[in-house]
């Protein structure tokens, strides 16, 4: 066992053979999808034809760097879609980027899953990020970004970035984003225009947060609160319309404490589509939480109701959490195989009646805020401040908790040690079990 006190962990063009056909992804929405009940929408597109390169080619014997091309995350897309964008993708910046040698899907996602290197068990915590477990292949790692317009110089642009572990990009593609075609063209179109630019700097774009815990449209129905997405953050008026398949809907958290999922879905297109989104492993604990969450939506009257893509949010809370509330965690001391860093968290307090909110700087692992949830079934005094010892397995899975410090009450030790086994954590990196101990904080009111 390897134990020492973290303070802060650094965040750690040929194309390979790609397959002889991509698969593509239509964004007209006139194009007929394939009729199924819960579907990828597909479409076949060939792929991108090579252009000679501008640049002489390296020299055989040179060694270029290793490019991971990583799935791309667009809450808009389908996964059909996504993946066949992302070997277009591969294939542009292989013309583009003759500097770099680029790694296909087929020799990348072997090593993206989220299962231990040593055992093959899947980790208990599958969304560490895609590009950490690249990285620690040794690999650079693309990144996707849509950047805004600038009032007085360029228009929407696509950049993608090849990133190391740490820093800055080497290296800058951008191409115009053109927003009047469809959401697949606009990447194609923009991939077929990529050219290097060493110094870019811009406006970074992104989507809004949904904003829903305030929203009147947004249904509450039990333990469940569900928002249909409309635009700036707010729950679409016909939200209401879900309701037919809450009940359905609760069955696939019966056994989860306080989780939080978007989903893609589509009526209007030939058939009935919904996906998780961005979900890209479908054998796992989320691809079993998105076959039953989908089965519902799918059934639901709302699903042919309003045209085109909507994101539906769905947030399960256990009935016995309602109102509860969540002690802070901070990381003290982990094992030096499990990935720790600095986060900056910010907590809520209600002062005079008043919500008032706070940052501090703490250690975190991956996911370890999910045992607030659980946590907060144990009464611990208002101001209570407990130390506690988790043993993990390599699979992330908790082995043993032990409050060592913060109480004498046998009751609430005894709580707090049965529900920090209902965490989840990731894979260690060498096979072997790992440690953490960590402070519980309940703030006072």
């Amino acid at each position: 066992m390897r134990f020492a006190m973290r303070t802060s962990i650094p965040a750690r063009a040929t194309l390979l053979t790609l397959g002889s056909a991509l698969l593509g992804a239509s964004c007209v929405v006139q194009s007929p999808l394939q009729a199924t009940v819960v579907s990828d929408p597909q479409f076949v597109a060939s792929a991108p034809q090579p252009q000679a390169p501008a640049a002489a080619q390296p020299p055989a014997e040179a060694k270029r760097p290793e490019v991971a091309v990583l799935p791309i995350e667009d809450d808009q897309l389908f996964r059909a879609e996504r993946a066949a964008l992302r070997a277009e993708l591969a294939a542009h910046l292989a013309r583009v980027a003759p500097d770099y040698l680029i790694l296909g899907p087929a020799m990348v996602d072997p090593k993206l899953r989220p299962v231990s290197q040593k055992t093959g068990h899947r980790c208990a915590y599958e969304g560490e990020p895609l590009s950490r477990r690249a990285h620690d292949e040794g690999w650079l790692t693309t990144d996707v970004i849509h950047v805004a317009g600038i009032a007085g110089g360029k228009g929407e642009e696509l950049w993608i970035n090849i990133l190391p572990r740490t820093g800055g990009p080497d290296v800058t593609f951008q191409a115009p984003w053109d927003p009047k075609l469809g959401i697949v063209d606009r990447y194609r179109t923009a991939f077929a225009s990529l050219v290097r630019d060493d110094g870019a700097a811009g406006l970074v774009g992104g989507l809004g947060t949904l904003g829903w815990a305030r929203d009147t449209s947004v249904l509450r129905e039990g333990p469940l609160t569900i928002c249909e997405n409309r635009n700036f953050g707010q729950c679409e008026p016909g939200t209401i319309d879900w309701k037919d398949r809450a009940v359905s809907l609760a069955a696939c958290f019966a056994n989860d404490d306080d989780v939080t999922r978007d989903f893609l879905v589509q009526g209007d297109a030939g058939g009935r589509y919904c996906e998780m989104e961005n979900l890209d492993f479908r054998d796992g604990r989320e691809g079993a939480r998105e076959a039953c969450v989908c089965q519902a939506l799918v059934g639901s009257a709302a699903i042919s109701k309003r045209p085109g893509r909507r994101t539906i949010r769905v947030r399960y809370e256990a009935p016995d959490l309602a109102g509860k509330p969540r002690p802070e965690i901070r990381v003290i001391e982990a094992s030096t195989n499990l990935h720790v860093e600095d986060d900056w968290h910010s907590m809520e307090q209600v002062v005079d009646g008043k919500k008032r909110y706070s940052s501090v700087k703490r250690l975190v692992v991956d996911n370890v805020d999910s045992l607030q949830a659980p946590l907060a079934r144990c009464a611990a005094p208002a101001g209570s401040l407990v130390v506690v010892d988790l043993d993990i397995r390599e699979d992330g899975v908790p082995a043993a908790g032990k409050v060592v410090a913060g109480t004498t009450d046998r009751e609430l030790s005894a709580c707090i040690e049965k529900n920090l086994g209902r965490g989840a954590f990731t894979c260690t990196d060498d096979g072997s079990s790992a440690r953490v101990r960590a402070a519980l904080h309940w703030h006072a009111p």
